[in-house]
């Protein structure tokens, strides 16, 4: 159940919001953005997760990568969408902290409105 809300009330609603802010053009502050989101290891079948790892996908990815950049500046946010009260894993935790200091930042999602006061204050 946690897996069907964080991916149908956060992470999918986050994702069409971010497409049509893009596609609007919304996003000034980086004369290019590029994002990614890849599959969740974690909620697949054991058969699925054993290829996925296979095709270099690990525990603890987070759910999206946003990378910000111009001519001189380059900014990455690792997004994890969560539901509830739900926290990093173990894995994501400790790359979160691995990031710190670095132009690398890991952030946590709970809702859509988090996530478009995200983009209003980074993108």
């Amino acid at each position: 159940m946690g897996h069907t809300n964080e991916r149908d009330l956060v992470r999918r609603p986050c994702v069409a919001y971010l497409r049509r802010m893009l596609e609007l053009e919304q996003l000034k502050r980086y004369h290019s953005v590029y994002w990614s989101c890849p599959p969740d290891l974690g909620k697949q079948r054991p058969w699925v997760a054993a290829q996925m790892v296979l095709d270099g996908y690990s525990k603890g990815d987070f759910d999206m990568v946003i990378i910000g950049y111009d001519s001189e500046v380059v900014k990455v946010w690792l997004i994890e969408f969560k539901y509830g009260k739900n926290g990093y894993t173990k894995e994501q935790k400790a790359i979160a902290e691995s990031c710190e200091g670095t132009p690398v930042e890991a952030v946590k999602i709970y809702s859509v409105d988090e996530f478009q006061s995200f983009l209003r204050d980074n993108l």
